[in-house]
């Protein structure tokens, strides 16, 4: 049960439509691999502007065992920022027949976060959720989940730079560790020392068994070659 809550807890915090003026669109997809075999996938949608950003997430993971499904995963987001702060965000999650929604809104001083169970209000001028997608993360303490809508204190240490390999790619990576103790989890993430994009995510799961994300859009790795050259 704790490796499926693993699966869950990292698929919604990678974590997400509205309309704003002179947008710029990004798009990211990634496979979703345990132990080398594909179970999903998870892809977002970045809308910018000069005054906000939207993300928009998606999330499918289907797992079998001798060919008979386990568990299975669907996880939707939409979050919208200001100068670096989450001022909004929604999802819905059904977690193998188990359902979850979050809305959180940016209020004076602090988020509101409503779920099907609670109301909390966390003070705060700025707080950001998992966003891997935006480096900024790396310099908090505290990250917002965005299945459950709690609070999650972190551990975020440099790993130091190595090499990785996409696909045909051999890209030199910075690796951050990011350790939620109160959850057991334990979370590594890479961004190309080139340009600073999201190339990466795995963590071990706690019966031994690796999740893995890995870039499957050909413009990205078009990017990183050009970036690597």
């Amino acid at each position: 049960m704790k490796t499926l809550k693993q699966l869950m807890f990292l698929a919604c915090l990678a974590t997400s439509g509205l309309a704003i003026g002179d947008l710029s669109e990004g798009k990211l997809r990634f496979q979703v691999l345990l132990d080398d075999k594909p179970i999903g996938s998870h892809s977002f949608r970045i809308l910018e502007s000069d005054s906000q950003r939207v993300i928009e997430s998606a999330a499918a993971f289907d797992v079998s065992v001798l060919f008979v499904p386990v568990f299975s995963y669907r996880h939707s987001n939409t979050e919208v920022w200001r100068d670096g702060c989450l001022v909004r965000l929604d999802s819905a999650t059904d977690s193998n027949g188990k359902h979850y929604r979050v809305e959180a809104r940016q209020e004076t001083s602090a988020l509101a976060v409503v779920t099907e169970s609670a109301a909390r209000t966390y003070p705060a001028d700025c707080l950001m959720s998992f966003a891997y997608w935006d480096r900024r993360i790396l310099g908090q303490e505290r990250l917002l989940n965005a299945q459950t809508g709690e609070l999650v204190e972190v551990d975020i240490l440099p790993l130091g730079t190595s090499e990785i390999t996409l696909g045909d790619l051999a890209l030199a990576a910075d690796g951050y560790h990011i350790l939620a103790e109160s959850e057991g989890f334990d979370i590594r993430v890479w961004y190309s020392q080139a340009d600073g994009r999201w190339l990466a995510l795995e963590s071990r799961l706690p019966n031994g068994r690796l999740m893995r994300y890995i870039p499957t859009e050909t413009s990205l790795l078009a990017a990183l070659t050009q970036s690597s050259s």
